[in-house]
């Protein structure tokens, strides 16, 4: 499968090989956590159950963040193979190199992130 930029460039293919990894890894991951909120049997104390609840509390919390993070690496996925990939989706401009380095599934560049939390225009990722 070759990864094409809009340009007609492999720009983003190692990319892309290192978005596929993680989103395997979280995968496995998330599925190997579902376990941890399953209720096999209650508890037999109230603090056993206090500290069940808590545990899975965070599981859950967990498991949510992990969701939401493997939805936006299919995200950044569907966006290399339609040649969107590293294009702001708010101004159109062109996402800096060190940004995707650091948040390979960003959406919008520095700046509109920064009009977002002040409130202007598209959500920051």
């Amino acid at each position: 499968m070759s990864t094409r930029t809009k340009r007609g460039g492999r720009k983003y293919e190692a990319v892309e090989k290192a978005l596929i990894a993680q989103r395997d890894e979280l995968s496995a991951r998330i599925n190997d956590r579902l376990g941890d909120v399953y209720i096999d049997r209650e508890p037999d104390d109230e603090a056993a159950l206090a500290s069940d609840a808590a545990s899975k509390d965070m599981a859950i919390a967990t498991l949510q963040r992990e969701r939401r993070t493997l939805g936006q690496i299919e995200a950044a996925l569907s966006r290399i193979k339609k040649g969107d990939y590293g294009t702001c989706e708010s101004c159109g401009e062109t996402i800096p190199d060190a940004r995707l380095k650091a948040l390979p599934w960003a959406r919008v560049c520095v700046r509109c992130v920064e009009r977002a939390s002040r409130g202007i225009g598209l959500a920051a990722d």
